[in-house]
């Protein structure tokens, strides 16, 4: 896999800045509002309710981590957020679909 792949599998399903930068235009004009949003228990926490928390990990996989986070324009503790998230969203679906043929 070279760089220009690397990058498209990196911002597959993520904002262009473009696209970032006209949604927050639209939520500062207020043409956007979270008004008769549901709300989603299932969606993981974002930063107003974030933790701090230590983790040791080997230098060579934070390296590593750096150069993701570099190729897709990012910070790596963002990389590493982004990654969680998806696993975590993953594996709740895949709890959902063993626990679906149990309620038949």
């Amino acid at each position: 896999m070279d760089d220009a792949d690397f990058d498209d599998l990196m911002t597959e399903k993520r904002m262009s800045n473009e696209e970032l930068a006209e949604e927050a235009r639209r939520w500062d004009g207020r043409e956007v509002t979270p008004a008769g949003w549901v709300d989603a228990p299932e969606a993981v926490p974002r930063a107003n309710e974030s933790m701090q928390i230590n983790i040791r990990l080997p230098i060579k996989m934070v390296e590593i981590l750096q150069e993701f986070a570099r190729r897709a324009g990012i910070d790596y503790q963002v990389l590493m957020k982004r990654w969680l998230d998806d696993r975590i969203r993953q594996e709740r679906e895949r709890r959902l679909e063993e626990q679906e043929p149990l309620r038949r």
